[in-house]
């Protein structure tokens, strides 16, 4: 019986230690990467990830450029499932008009 409570106490640092030796070459860090629209051209880049109350990835906060000397950028939420991830950015098939129609983010 002490061994099994011996090996219950340590069984989290065995996870612990599996974490710190994951490979994380293949890993993408999401701040400032691109987001480019229907047209090909690029809207914006992203800001923060939104999670849910499970933890995981649900929107995306996108600074969307938009003005002179990014004078009048926005920052807007746009949800997982409105983007594609493909060649290291996410693309959008939204126009400009459901761009607009973005709820806006400001933290």
């Amino acid at each position: 019986m002490k061994k099994l409570m011996i090996a219950a106490m340590f069984a989290p640092l065995a996870g612990m230690a599996f974490a710190q030796t994951a490979d994380i070459s293949s890993y993408t860090e999401l701040d400032d990467v691109r987001v480019i629209g229907s047209d090909g051209q690029r809207i914006g880049e992203i800001e923060e990830v939104l999670i849910d109350s499970t933890g995981m990835p649900a929107a995306l906060v996108v600074e969307v450029e938009d003005g002179f000397l990014d004078l009048g950028d926005k920052e807007v939420v746009i949800t997982m499932d409105a983007l594609t991830w493909e060649n290291g950015h996410y693309t959008t098939t939204m126009t400009p008009d459901e761009m607009n129609a973005l709820p806006v983010w400001d933290d």
